[in-house]
């Protein structure tokens, strides 16, 4: 139905729009970065990952996440951790 179909299209907008991810980043020589990411900023679904160049394959990997989840990702020889808040 067409109603169903737009009120997912609208839930899914909304709630991209909600997320907010904690990343802390480690490069093993005693540097770590850590970044409060709220979506809300953004215009698109996963921006801030995409800007910083992580792969098709991590995008989707943390997209999957659900609150409280954490996935550990390597990129440039920097661990990871990426934790959903919200």
């Amino acid at each position: 139905m067409l109603a169903d179909k737009i009120l997912n299209v609208l839930k899914k907008a909304i709630e991209f729009k909600s997320r907010i991810w904690v990343i802390q980043i480690t490069d093993g020589h005693f540097k770590d970065e850590s970044l409060i990411i709220n979506e809300d900023s953004f215009t698109e679904p996963m921006q801030w990952m995409k800007e910083q160049y992580y792969s098709d394959e991590m995008v989707a990997q943390v997209d999957k996440l659900q609150r409280s989840e954490i996935i550990f990702l390597e990129l440039i020889d920097t661990e990871h951790r990426i934790m959903r808040v919200k």
